[in-house]
Formats: structure tokens, sequence, C-alpha cells
């Protein structure tokens, strides 16, 4: 469910005077005297959420956590996943922004709901990948969400699931999914799309840690999809879509010096507010998630500001480095001579180290494959980033058997011999 709706979910609202009231309400501040003050109704305490995590988008390198590991309910943001399965579908060429996808009834039922829908679809009506992608993204669009992932797999929603919960397990991080759009079970139900052997109270469960990384992935593989989650409003199909997002320009909570570029917002009455950003600093993109707040907004601009004021990043020389992997010589190069390493303000930064660890276990190992694991050492921050050095050129396996080889030319030489011996008695 978006952002910009109201706690009471169960309530069917009667007119879009009040779902705006509400859409008001949702994020402003705690009480009148609050908005009075500049300071409080833009920054409030980012401690007071259920997790918290701040991450170099291209190092994965940690710049903040706070139960970063834990998982919690996230709501909307899970969306990010089924963006990216999409996004993937479309580079490798299985689906085409410009295809059209049947809309099925459930979901125009669905759209029509104020309590789900934020983008209402018209029966007997197609619409576009990119239409849906954009009404998931921008809009926050559950029913677009789902007819995304059925788009992907032909109609299946179980299947579709399956694959969000796979590319978790493929990236190594603690996910559970039960739904494309974020919706719990106590939803779905009611619209067919509850998840075969899950309980009715199920719903997705994932780390801040986690879906930060989903969208480093998301980001990486489609960079202009901040050009639509960076918008404020857009157009389609002569619809309005909103974004709930009032960090973004002309926004409420908007700080120029955010350099904010997006990226997705959540809420459920059990995930609460739920928010995950994309901003710039020192020429790096990052990535911060806020999960389970009150004020999901004020505390982001509280984080962002934590962060300017704790660290800072420096570039570091990285060499190319040789291991040995099964008696052959591996050549790893980094994916650049100068790495941004961000420190704690408090830490020297001549004294970080980057070191490399390598990851690589069995030949052959193909030319550009990653080969190690990069550490940054001495930050005052976590170590470990999820970026590495690559192989230079592949290697292969030495030749098998060659012992064997070398029998059965002995073999063959000493018959030879043989034949020779009886070739001059002859």
């Amino acid at each position: 469910m978006d952002t910009i709706q109201k706690p009471q979910i169960r309530r069917r609202w009667t007119s879009i005077l009040i779902a705006l009231t509400c859409m008001l309400l949702a994020f402003a501040p705690a009480s009148p005297s609050l908005a009075k003050t500049k300071k409080s109704s833009k920054m409030s305490n980012y401690t007071k959420v259920k997790s918290a995590y701040v991450m170099d988008a291209k190092s994965g390198q940690t710049l903040y956590e706070n139960n970063q590991d834990k998982k919690l309910p996230i709501a909307s943001l899970s969306k990010m996943m089924t963006l990216y399965l999409t996004t993937q579908e479309i580079k490798q060429h299985k689906l085409k922004w410009t295809d059209k996808v049947a809309v099925g009834q459930n979901l125009i039922k669905m759209s029509k709901s104020y309590s789900l829908g934020s983008f209402k679809i018209k029966r007997s009506k197609q619409y576009t990948v990119k239409q849906l992608y954009q009404a998931a993204l921008i809009a926050s669009s559950n029913s677009a969400a789902i007819a995304l992932g059925e788009a992907v797999t032909g109609g299946n929603n179980a299947k579709f699931i399956s694959m969000m919960n796979q590319q978790a397990k493929d990236w190594h991080i603690d996910a559970t999914f039960v739904s494309s759009s974020g919706l719990d079970n106590t939803d779905l139900k009611h619209y067919g799309l509850q998840l075969p052997k899950t309980s009715g109270k199920a719903q997705n469960m994932v780390s801040a840690k986690a879906i930060s990384i989903v969208a480093q992935h998301l980001t990486a593989a489609f960079p202009q999809i901040t050009q639509w989650s960076e918008k404020a409003t857009s157009k389609i199909d002569n619809q309005t879509l909103v974004n709930a997002n009032a960090l973004l320009k002309s926004g409420t909570y908007y700080r120029a010096s955010n350099h904010l570029t997006g990226l997705k917002t959540g809420y459920t009455e059990n995930a609460g507010l739920c928010l995950t950003v994309t901003y710039w600093r020192h020429g790096r993109k990052l990535i911060a998630t806020i999960i389970g707040s009150n004020t999901a907004f004020t505390a982001m601009n509280g984080l962002i500001t934590h962060v300017d004021k704790t660290v800072n990043a420096t570039d570091v020389t990285e060499k190319p480095q040789t291991f040995k992997l099964d008696g052959r010589q591996i050549d790893a190069q980094p994916a650049t001579g100068k790495a941004t390493v961000w420190y704690r303000k408090n830490q020297d930064p001549k004294k970080i180290k980057i070191t490399n660890t390598l990851t690589a276990s069995k030949l052959p190992v193909k030319k550009g494959q990653q080969v190690t694991m990069t550490r940054y050492n001495s930050t005052g921050l976590p170590s470990q980033t999820n970026q590495g050095e690559t192989a230079t050129k592949t290697v292969t396996k030495p030749v098998a058997n060659q012992g064997n080889a070398g029998g059965r030319n002995w073999f063959s030489q000493f018959f030879s011999g043989i034949d020779k011996m009886f070739s001059h008695l002859f």
C-alpha cells in the first residue's frame, strides 16, 4: 500500500476530498506547533525508527546502520524487486517497454479501492509495460506492480514471487517475499492473490540492508529510473500519478542540499512508513533506507544530516594483484585505480588500507569475473564492501590426466621399439 494512504486501511473512503485530507495528515508534523518551527518541521530524530541503513551505491560500503539486518515488513519498498526483475526481462529482450499487458479483473477491482489503489485501471484497456512500470514506481500502484509480475511470467503470480525469492538468494540477502506489490495476505486474499501455503497474515519480510541492496541492483541495471522516481507527478492515460515522496522538489520536506533523486515510498499498517532514497555526495550516489517510522520524511532528512556530519570520503589508490588458484596464476584488476572510500571524521584517512581476499574457489576463471572481495580497513566504518577485483584474462584448468597421457605415450613407444627390433631380424 502506498504511503499517501491513511492507516485505517479497512475503511472505505467515500470521497476524494477525504482521501486527500488523509494524505496530508499522514505526513504532517505531529502537531501544529511543530509546523511553526522550520527546523523541527524539516528534521526529526532519525534513530526513532525500527531500522535504518545507508550505503554507497557503487561499492556497497556501509556508512550508517541501525538494526540493518532485522527482517521487517517493508510494504511498497517490495516493488523495487518487482521493477528489477521486469528491467532484466527488458534487457534480455523478453519484454519490451511498448508491449501491451492485459490486466485481470481482480487487479482492475483492486485499482478502484481507495485504500489499495492509486492508479485506476480501466476495463478492457491494455497498458504498456512502460505505463505499468511508471505507475508502480511513481504512484506505487499495487495493481500495476502485480500486473508487471504476471507479464514477466505469462500470468503466473506465484511463479513471479518465486523468482523474487530466488533472486534474493542469488544475491545472498535475507528476504522473504509473498507478494510482488508489498501488500500482505490480509488484503491479497480478497483478490485471489494469496500465495499458496502461506498464512493468512503473511507479509514480505526484508531487512533495511537487504532492500537497499535491491535498490543498488535496480539503479545499476536501469540508471534512468531516477528520471521517473524524482518526478512529483506524471500523467498516464489522462490520469495524474502522484508521488508520495515529499522530499522531492516542490515537496513539503524538500531540501536542495540533499541532491535527492527518488526512489520509493511504502506504507502499510504493519510496516509503518518506509522510505528508500538515492542521493549524491562527493560525486557518489548513496542509498538510504528507513523502515518503521512515524515521520519518514523528517527522519530521513535527519539521517542524511547525521551522515553528512559524521563521515567523509577520500580517494585511495588500489593496485592490481596476483593470486594463486590450483597452481595457476590469477591476475586481478581493481574496478578503478582510485577507490572512493568513506571514513568517520575522527579517523586518519592516511591510515586507510584496501585489502582483497580471493573468493574464486575453482577454475576455470573467466575474464571479467569478480574473483576477490574488497575491504576498506581503518575507516571507523564496517570494512566489508560488495565489490571486488576482476580477472584480467581467462584462466583454465590444467590439462587433465597428464600422467596417464604420458603413460600412454610410453606404452606406444615401447611397442614401437619392439616393432623396429623385429624389423631388423626379418
